[in-house]
């Protein structure tokens, strides 16, 4: 018993298998995007959570650079003979504790 295959046949064979694998390649595919965007999630909530932080951190120090440079501003017109020492003294302990408080948060 011979068989014989047209070329009509092979033709047909060749484009059922590259279907298959196309549909093989594109499951991979979905499988590694799915993956990169848990990953990329993960990243945007770090960023999130960073960009916290340093909100905060610059309001903080946006405070301490106006306390220090009120003091600067006392001890200036303190040697200017504008204000007593004692304030300008008080100025500048109060610019270096909220400076020490906000190294040390």
């Amino acid at each position: 018993m011979d068989m014989m295959i047209s070329i009509k046949d092979v033709g047909l064979i060749l484009i059922f298998l590259a279907i298959i694998a196309l549909i093989i390649y594109l499951i991979v595919m979905l499988k590694s995007l799915t993956n990169t965007l848990k990953q990329t999630n993960q990243v945007l909530e770090d960023v999130k959570v960073v960009t916290e932080v340093a909100q905060r951190r610059t309001t903080q120090v946006d405070g301490a650079m106006d306390d220090l440079l009120g003091s600067v501003s006392g001890l200036s017109r303190s040697l200017k003979g504008e204000e007593s020492k004692i304030q300008a003294l008080s100025s500048i302990a109060k610019s270096a504790a909220s400076l020490v408080n906000l190294i040390k948060k």
